[in-house]
């Protein structure tokens, strides 16, 4: 194996490393268990999680460009991705203390996710900056699908032993106690271990991206924001990923906290949902980077966004015990089998839609960035990439937030999400699948 195979193995076992915090913490285990659990309150967790996701929003939209600009003129990637990894670890780490009826530790609670929510978004900047610099030449696509893949396997492993060893054991491993919610909780350490376990080969090897000269950080991201009326296509498709990717992710965010309110699922149920939804995210990720290499970035990017939305939609129309609104059905029964409810069942298969594309929709969002950057500044684009991913996501938990609040229904954040995502699909369209002066 030479160099660049060490480099392209180490940058997706990366992604492998972090994938586990969005499963885990981000998604189905943690983000439930503190709405429904740790508050006690599904729709009052779904609020104050709304509002620490628009913090996370505010000050990744602040500090992404910057930390890109920096990689791009201090060709330092290893002191951030080694920088970073020090609040990451530690904010995963402490969700453990949140005990359930422990009310005085819920902003505390909050500010570790909010933490460790800028900190991943952060190292993805920097790890999106080298992909272009590690991928061989005309396969930038098939290798940002491929590692995508290779995280959702991760995230599938991690999950099984969640599930395995925590969840379903009448006493769990290590002497977890189910009363206090210790399986629920023990998450954040395993993330923790499991960062520090496979992150470390990309911050010993990650290649230093080509000087650009001497001009500062900033001063290179503000030249970089003031040529986008040179470069409209760019400012276009800036404007569509930041507003279709909020969609998706906003509707990944809240899906599990949805499902814990809805339905009243356990960590088992989430954990056998979240499982489903890797396994379908893995293979959807990995078709679609060979689907990204025949047909481009742009068309994979559209398409798959196309069924995302048709799930979300599907998603957004079940209830405990209606379908469509209209249908009434019988709700679930505590002691059925698993998912046993129609409700339950229509769920999940709706679910399933958006566990196959939405990694592809991320996947090829990269790989399209990566061919409009010009020649020698993915890093600041990349930042303003990341950027773009939050510059409008404060936005849709802050809307998911206020609407929960003010309706009382959990499925407004489907709503909020589906908004983002239609307006995004309709900016991409007139954005050319390679830019002039890109690599």
């Amino acid at each position: 194996m030479d160099r660049g195979d060490r480099q392209r193995a180490a940058w997706a076992l990366y992604e492998w490393a972090q994938q586990p915090y969005w499963a885990l913490i981000a998604t189905f285990i943690f983000t439930p268990y503190f709405a429904a659990g740790f508050v006690g309150d599904a729709a009052r967790g779904q609020t104050l999680l709304g509002y620490a996701g628009t913090v996370s929003g505010l000050l990744i939209a602040i500090f992404s460009p910057m930390v890109g600009a920096a990689v791009d003129a201090r060709r330092n990637p290893r002191a951030w991705l080694a920088g970073l990894a020090v609040p990451f670890v530690l904010a995963s780490a402490a969700l453990w203390f949140a005990t359930p009826g422990a009310e005085g530790r819920i902003l505390p609670i909050l500010a570790c996710l909010v933490v460790a929510g800028v900190a991943a978004e952060l190292s993805s900047s920097v790890t999106n900056a080298l992909l272009p610099l590690v991928a061989k030449p005309g396969q930038v696509g098939r290798l940002s699908g491929s590692a995508w893949a290779l995280a959702y396997v991760g995230a599938l492993i991690s999950l099984f032993v969640v599930l395995l060893g925590f969840s379903l054991p009448e006493v769990p491993l290590l002497g977890l106690s189910k009363a206090t919610h210790e399986p629920d909780r023990m998450v954040g350490p395993l993330v923790a271990i499991w960062f520090l376990l496979f992150a470390w080969p990309l911050v010993l090897t990650a290649p230093q991206p080509p000087a650009i000269g001497d001009k500062k950080p900033l001063a290179e991201l503000w030249a970089t924001i003031r040529s986008l009326p040179q470069r409209p296509w760019m400012a276009r498709f800036l404007i569509g990923r930041m507003l279709i990717g909020d969609g998706i992710s906003s509707f990944i965010a809240f899906g599990g906290v949805l499902a814990a309110g809805l339905f009243g699922w356990t960590t088992t149920q989430l954990g056998v949902y979240a499982i489903t939804l890797s396994v379908a995210a893995g293979i959807g990720a990995f078709v679609g980077g060979l689907v990204d290499q025949k047909i481009g970035s742009k068309k994979t990017v559209l398409i798959a966004a196309a069924v995302v939305l048709f799930g979300a939609l599907g998603v957004g129309c079940v209830g405990r015990d209606t379908l469509f609104f209209v249908l009434p059905v019988a709700p679930p029964v505590a002691g059925q089998a698993l998912y046993a409810s129609l409700p339950e069942r229509m769920f999940l298969g709706f679910a399933l839609f958006v566990g196959l594309t939405f990694g592809p929709v991320q996947a090829s969002l990269r790989a399209w960035m990566a061919e409009l950057a010009p020649a020698g500044e993915s890093g600041r684009w990349f930042g303003l990439y990341a950027l773009s991913g939050k510059a409008t996501a404060f936005l849709a938990p802050l809307g998911v937030a206020i609407g929960t609040r003010l309706v009382g229904d959990q499925r407004v954040a489907v709503a909020v999400s589906a908004v983002f995502m239609v307006a995004g699909a309709l900016v991409l369209l007139g954005v050319p699948r390679k830019g002039p002066d890109a690599s």
